[in-house]
């Protein structure tokens, strides 16, 4: 099952329900309302419809209201709370740690072996530096968020 039939699985568990290839009249990508999520006809990739439906059955569960209007604080303070949830859900630094010592070291290459968009982990990846820094060690590995994503371990496998 791809990243993409488990979001699907995920929303229909909690009762949502995914049309897909809506044509949209503005340029979202996905939207919900009530129980119902669309997604739209202009999604090119499997990689961007999962993360667009995650986002989506994200905010199902964490926002109140319409927040479209991303000029409003409280908007955009609930748009910033479900993609930091998004990124903890689908850009998991311990994948990415296991990727990379496998040989994969190009934020394309570390996104389409995830089935993620390289936007959506450049993202997360910014993210990341902004709550842990420069760098974050975790066992007895050191992940560096910039210039880019490096990997330094003290015991390699």
């Amino acid at each position: 099952m791809n990243l993409y039939e488990q979001w699907l699985q995920k929303a229909e568990d909690i009762g949502l329900h995914v049309i897909e290839n809506v044509p949209f009249e503005s340029q979202a990508k996905g939207l919900i309302c009530g129980d119902c999520i669309g997604l739209n006809q202009n999604i090119k990739t499997t990689a961007e419809k999962a993360c667009i439906l995650a986002e989506e059955v994200i905010h199902s569960q964490v926002n109140t209201g319409n927040i479209l209007d991303q000029r409003v604080s409280e908007n955009l303070k609930q748009e910033h709370t479900a993609r930091k949830i998004l990124h903890h859900h689908l850009v998991d630094l311990q994948i990415i740690i296991s990727l990379m010592k496998r040989g994969y070291k190009e934020l394309n290459e570390i996104a389409e072996k995830m089935e993620i968009t390289e936007s959506l982990l450049s993202e997360a990846m910014s993210g990341y530096k902004e709550q842990y820094g420069a760098y974050l060690k975790i066992d007895n590995d050191i992940l560096f968020f910039e210039p880019t994503i490096v990997l330094k371990s003290q015991n390699p496998d």
